[in-house]
């Protein structure tokens, strides 16, 4: 049976993800490069650090106050909706912003707040579907988001000399698709899945041995899928010994052609994951793993373009089975949004780690970067016998057994 929620979590995700890619990925480090040519990329690197230092805080802490949360409403409307509100004003002001400081300060206020609604738009997954259903709705919140991050960079790109208008008809566009989902959700409060466990302090939590097995094995994954993503425009100029230029719009036809095969894979395979998650998020590790080699065999634009989809359509199998289980796997029913916003953790740290673990690689070995490929396969291989050891007999909301 089809969810009535299944086409507003695509447009949420979507939308949301459209704010990442277009203010982070795009709009603020051109804004950084006007005001500051000369020292743009130490100023991006101070201002990006800082604020995934504070989503490491921010994320959880959101997710556990909607979690304590009790209203008419329901529990994640009022935050969605509010934080929604406050992150179209930071928007607003971050679009005239005229130094670099402005800039800084703005996103360091946009992007917690992004974050305020992120985490209990990610519970809303775990409240409102039930454990069948979950595959095909990971499918439609991780494609909209892989989308979403597409459509936002693409639109920005296009549109970045006139940022303040830009920032404008997006924060529009935020409340409006937020306010409607938060509307669509606080009608029927109480048609969440109601909770079967007590809370847990989040030591408790922690102690699962499943919910660490699962952000171990994202965390070695995503870190290992990061040193190659964030050198991807550097790796194609050593590959093809092409301009900057060339490179880049290499690189977009790469990265449009991967965000293509991970939305149809998890399309196609939201439907087929049944209750149990494991073995397909074995076989898109596996896959990943496989892709990430085959540029090791042929360094060239060709063997890219095989990684990318390859590796698109590993994704797109993993993100989907794996939030199912993340969910299967959480330890308390009351704690939800807090215990999904630790596990989103072991996507946020190892992004912000990649770059400084990647750039001393590459130092050390003289820009060796088809050393980038190896490490990155090994990580992924090295996540297998991890998840492998995930009981997926263990229900939600069952008792902890360290």
């Amino acid at each position: 049976m089809r969810s009535p929620l299944l086409v507003p979590l695509l447009a949420a995700s979507l939308t949301l993800n459209a704010m990442y890619g277009a203010i982070a990925g795009v709009l603020v480090p051109a804004q950084i490069a006007r005001l500051d040519p000369e020292g743009k990329e130490l100023s991006l690197a101070v201002i990006m650090t800082l604020s995934s230092l504070i989503t490491l805080l921010v994320h959880p802490v959101a997710g556990a106050l909607s979690d304590r949360t009790r209203s008419r409403w329901g529990r994640r409307a009022p935050w969605i909706a509010g934080a929604a509100v406050g992150s179209a004003v930071a928007m607003v002001a971050l679009g005239r912003a005229e130094t670099v400081l402005a800039v800084g300060v703005g996103w360091l206020v946009l992007q917690p707040l992004l974050n305020v609604v992120e985490a209990p738009l990610d519970a809303v997954v775990a409240d409102r579907i039930e454990p069948d259903a979950r595959p095909r709705a990971a499918a439609f919140f991780g494609g909209g988001a892989a989308v979403g991050l597409a459509i936002g960079a693409a639109v920005a790109g296009a549109a970045s000399a006139h940022a303040p208008a830009l920032l404008t008809v997006l924060a529009a566009a935020l409340v409006a698709v937020m306010l409607s989902f938060a509307a669509l959700i606080a009608r029927r409060p109480s048609a969440s899945v109601r909770p079967r466990g007590p809370s847990l302090p989040l030591r408790a939590a922690w102690s699962s041995p499943n919910l660490r097995r699962v952000f171990a094995a994202r965390f070695v994954l995503v870190l290992g899928q990061q040193l190659v993503m964030g050198y991807l425009l550097y790796i194609v100029m050593a590959f093809t010994a092409s301009s900057p230029d060339e490179a880049g719009g290499t690189v977009s036809l790469l990265i449009g052609g991967h965000i293509l095969c991970i939305v149809i894979s998890a399309l196609l395979v939201g439907r087929r994951v049944g209750r149990r998650r494991v073995p397909w998020i074995l076989g898109a590790t596996l896959l990943i793993g496989a892709a990430l080699l085959v540029p090791l065999l042929a360094p060239s634009v060709a063997g890219l373009a095989v990684y990318a989809a390859l590796a698109g359509i590993g994704r797109g199998v993993y993100l989907t089975a794996d939030l199912a289980l993340m969910i299967d796997v959480l330890p308390s029913s009351g704690d939800r949004a807090r215990d999904l916003g630790v596990l989103g953790l072991a996507t946020i740290v190892p992004q912000t780690l990649a770059p400084a673990i990647a750039g001393t690689l590459l130092t050390v070995t003289g820009n060796a970067y088809w050393l980038l490929f190896a490490a990155a396969s090994v990580a992924a291989f090295a996540s297998i016998p991890v998840i492998a050891r995930v009981d997926e007999r263990v229900a939600e909301g069952e008792p902890i057994t360290p």
